[in-house]
């Protein structure tokens, strides 16, 4: 079931109501790499499976304790996408400040459930453009049975015929759901 934010409006962009075929088939590449285990681990997300999406994917260790998210490996997407590097930055550097504890919370529970989480996302740019990015968040185990790590997947659309501008600020997601992975959804508004 989506959620809609309230403030979602109209806009320019269309907004898909469904997950592309792109996210739908990340989500199938993570369970083969799954198996059998809860969660895949991350030495299962191999470039053979994962070749079409590495540009864009980058994984993520949840920090519990100092509320922080930052990446640890980054495709060389992640640099068309924002308009720069971010492997070692937070991700809750990116994002409006307002939404940075949901946006950890959400994480925190994508890990304690396992689940996963598609959103599709408004975000500012420097030029003052609007483009949105299409999350698709799983979670994998760096070096336990249990997930610690995120595995996501990002794809970002822009207005045709323009140069796609630096990323300023992501914004609070427009549209989302929880991802069921056999072990049930949170059950926390997003």
């Amino acid at each position: 079931m989506f959620q809609s934010h309230p403030d979602q409006g109209s806009h320019a962009l269309s907004q898909p109501r469904v997950r592309t075929a792109e996210s739908i088939a990340f989500e199938d590449g993570w369970k083969i790499a799954r198996g059998t285990a809860p969660v895949a681990s991350r030495d299962a997300i191999g470039l053979k499976q994962f070749a079409k999406f590495a540009a864009q994917m980058a994984i993520i260790e949840p920090d519990p304790k100092s509320q922080s998210l930052p990446f640890r490996l980054s495709g060389s997407g992640f640099f068309d996408l924002l308009g720069f590097e971010i492997t070692g930055m937070d991700y809750l550097d990116l994002v409006d400040p307002a939404i940075k504890e949901g946006a950890h919370a959400c994480v925190m529970a994508c890990l304690q459930q396992p689940c996963g989480l598609w959103q599709y996302t408004p975000v500012q740019t420097e030029d003052g453009d609007e483009a949105w990015f299409e999350y698709t968040i799983l979670p994998i185990a760096k070096n336990a049975a249990e997930a610690d790590h995120i595995l996501v997947f990002v794809t970002r659309q822009h207005r045709p015929g323009k140069d796609v501008p630096t990323v300023k600020r992501i914004e609070h997601s427009t549209v989302w759901q929880w991802i069921d992975l056999g072990f049930g959804v949170p059950d926390m508004a997003l």
